[in-house]
């Protein structure tokens, strides 16, 4: 939107500054029936208050993005969380809106459920509020406008988003900032920068209403500014030694990135790298894909941080220095593994395989040594169990990185030993059969044989009996099911046929029809220059819906369609087409989780055909600028909803020849399914199609 200028600037600011010192005579909360007009009164309503309470007030947009569910408004009192509504039109950081609606308690804080949102001007966002991280992890600054500076540990470009998510450390706790635009031209330049970040506080949190983190929303460009900037070369930093890192060193700066150098002896891409130098080791963890091999010398540039029993960095970047064999493992006993000093290094270690089993995406093995049960863990994409071959109660040689969980009784001295242990395997190859398992004893070998022989013995004197009558049984049996697998494969393919041929004969023989009646008009010699004209014009359009209703019935009979999920992309693809050739802009709000269940395609063309005649109602008959379709699947039913902000209809008002609402019912209620349609007089309308999914495909 422009600036106001001149006059008009003025008089908009005054009329702003009038309205926000009334503001602060409006903090007390209202009896009840009486109408809000601050966001401070709305934040104060709790649990035990009445909800619904009516609300109006104006306040300055201070952050605005559909795509990350953030819609933050401002007054002289607060700030405030609108909730969606197909009535707020797209809305940017300084603008004035007037705001009429209702409250709500939020799922965390209470909000404002809008009815009606006006643009009135434009004004400078509010000074931000300076705060802590103590401040922010409290809670009570959510949806505020506030400022507070911290150190940048990582940087990341979201997929398919303008967004930067910046991670910052300040104050012994971490914050996600959210900013379309970065001070610097790379996101690594970034880091280790201390940073001052203005913007709205967004906090998450569970279904308890319980607060567990943090996120900033930067509205502009320069709430976004570098106060201290970083090293120009995160690698030009000195070599720090792996045994050196939380030593006690006097004058140690903590909080600012160190280097280590080592041998990769684990990688996990984008998640952790062990290196290993010497006789120590240290846990990686980045976001980093670059590819690594087993040995391959690497330094790791990232913040040390305390780990579990030895330090971590985190948030690192790595880069290859060169490539070497792979390390040797270290053969060691259980007890020299617990006395905790080859934590996050390559170990070998012998045990007994008790069992194997599956956590999550890791397949782990059971392995005892002694008295003392121990794990190894193997992180693997699904598919075959790559232990599958392994007998419980084998002799195994483990090969792996060492973690050792210290427990809560530590103390010094060489008596100490650790809680327990786990070893991160790299391959199934870490794992080497030394012994199988005892089996083949006399006692069994003899119960075997005594069970075989009396089963041998059965087995030919019932096959003797029954092999005749199972072999002419088995004949029958196979014709019968030959003949009515022929039968109902038939009867598929007449009815398939019968309904194409059908939809072939409404949709594009009509169309044939006329486009030949049209044909012979225009090569008539009895026809004017302006009729041949007119009856082009309409063989033109006339021979477009025909190619337009051939590729709606190839669409319904194609099986490589018959998924949720192209249904989806095609009535995206079908709506967005449509409306902007209307010029009516359109918003898809299809659900990320639609799950894989084939759709047979009469199902597919009665939810298409009631979707194309509710979108052509709204192109006829809604004046709308904007519509909005939305595709999920609910409790097992496909949920279509187009919702627009045209002029609405008097739902109680019946017009001679308005049958289109009765023949959406009619053909979801083939389905199985029901049509719903909302609308008042100047509030748009929303139609909402559900059908119940094939239970044969769920």
């Amino acid at each position: 939107m422009k600036p106001i200028l001149g006059s008009g600037l003025r008089r908009q600011l005054f009329q702003l500054a009038i309205w926000l010192l009334a503001g602060h005579a409006a903090l007390g909360t209202p009896a009840l029936g009486e109408e809000l007009t601050t966001a401070a009164a709305v934040r104060r309503l709790t649990g035990e208050q009445p909800q619904q309470v009516r609300i109006h007030l104006r306040g300055v947009v201070t952050f605005f993005d559909e795509s990350l569910y953030s819609r933050f408004i401002q007054d002289a009192t607060a700030g405030i969380y609108l909730q969606y509504s197909s009535n707020t039109p797209g809305l940017f950081p300084g603008q004035v809106v007037d705001i009429q609606g209702v409250s709500s308690p939020g799922e965390y804080a209470p909000i404002i459920v809008p009815e009606r949102v006006q643009v009135v001007g434009n004004a400078t966002l509010p000074r931000p509020i300076p705060v802590t991280y103590e401040q922010l992890a409290s809670g009570k600054e959510d949806s505020q406008f506030v400022e507070i500076t911290g150190v940048v540990r990582s940087v990341q470009s979201l997929v398919a988003s303008p967004f930067h998510l910046i991670e910052i450390a300040t104050g012994g706790g971490r914050l996600s900032v959210y900013a379309q635009q970065l001070p610097v031209k790379a996101g690594e330049e970034l880091l280790d920068s201390t940073v001052r970040v203005r913007g709205v506080c967004s906090t998450e949190f569970n279904h308890q209403r319980q607060l567990f983190a943090i996120r900033l929303m930067v509205p502009r460009p320069e709430d976004f500014t570098i106060e201290q900037p970083a090293p120009q070369d995160a690698f030009a930093i000195a070599v720090q030694p792996i045994s050196s890192l939380l030593q006690y060193a006097p004058s140690e700066a903590y909080g600012h990135p160190v280097k280590v150098v080592g041998a990769n002896i684990y990688f996990e891409p984008g998640g952790r790298i062990f290196l290993q130098d010497g006789e120590y080791g240290v846990e990686v963890q980045t976001k980093q894909h670059d590819p690594l091999q087993l040995g391959d010398r690497v330094e790791a540039v990232g913040f040390v941080s305390q780990g579990k029993y030895t330090p971590i960095l985190q948030d690192a970047v790595y880069r290859k220095i060169s490539s070497g064999p792979p390390v040797s493992p270290l053969r060691v006993t259980l007890d020299e593994v617990l006395k905790g000093k080859h934590d996050c290094r390559l170990i070998q270690i012998n045990a007994t395989l008790l069992d194997r089993a599956l956590h999550g995406s890791e397949r782990y093995l059971i392995l005892q040594e002694g008295d003392y049960i121990f794990h190894a863990y193997l992180e693997q994409a699904e598919g075959a169990d790559v232990f599958a071959g392994l007998r419980n109660n084998s002799r195994v040689s483990v090969v792996g990185v060492c973690k050792i969980d210290p427990g809560e009784e530590w103390k010094a001295g060489e008596e100490w030993r650790a809680k327990s242990f786990q070893i991160e395997l790299r391959s199934a190859a870490d794992i080497g059969v030394l012994q199988l398992p005892p089996w083949w004893t006399l006692k069994k070998l003899l119960w075997i044989a005594s069970g075989l022989g009396l089963v041998v013995l059965s087995a030919f004197v019932w096959v003797a009996i029954l092999r005749r009558q199972v072999a002419k049984r088995s004949q029958q049996l196979e014709i019968q099911i030959r003949e009515r697998q022929r039968a109902e494969r038939w009867w598929e393919i007449e009815q398939e046929r019968a309904r194409v041929a059908h939809d072939l004969h409404d949709d594009l023989g009509a169309g044939l029809t006329e486009v030949n009646m049209l044909s012979s008009l225009v090569k008539s010699p009895t026809t004017s220059i302006e009729e041949k004209n007119r009856y082009l014009d309409e063989l033109a359009e006339t021979a477009g819906r025909m190619v337009t209703s051939l590729d709606e019935i190839v669409w319904a009979v194609n099986p490589r369609n018959d998924t949720i999920a192209s249904l989806a992309s095609y009535f995206g693809s079908y709506a967005q087409r449509l409306l902007e050739l209307a010029s009516v802009a359109c918003g898809l709000d299809v659900a990320d989780d639609l799950p894989e269940y084939p759709l047979d395609p009469k199902f597919r063309q009665e939810i298409f055909l009631a979707f194309k005649e509710s979108l052509t109602n709204v192109l006829h008959h809604a004046h709308a600028t904007q519509v909005w379709v939305r595709i999920s699947v609910q409790n097992n039913f496909l949920v279509v909803e187009l919702a627009d902000n045209g002029r609405g209809f008097d739902m109680h008002e019946r017009r001679p020849g308005a049958d289109g609402l009765a023949n959406l019912q009619e053909r979801l209620k083939s389905l199985g399914g029901t049509c719903e349609v909302a609308s008042e007089i100047g509030q748009g309308a929303t139609v909402r199609l559900r059908a119940p999914l094939p239970k044969s495909l769920l």
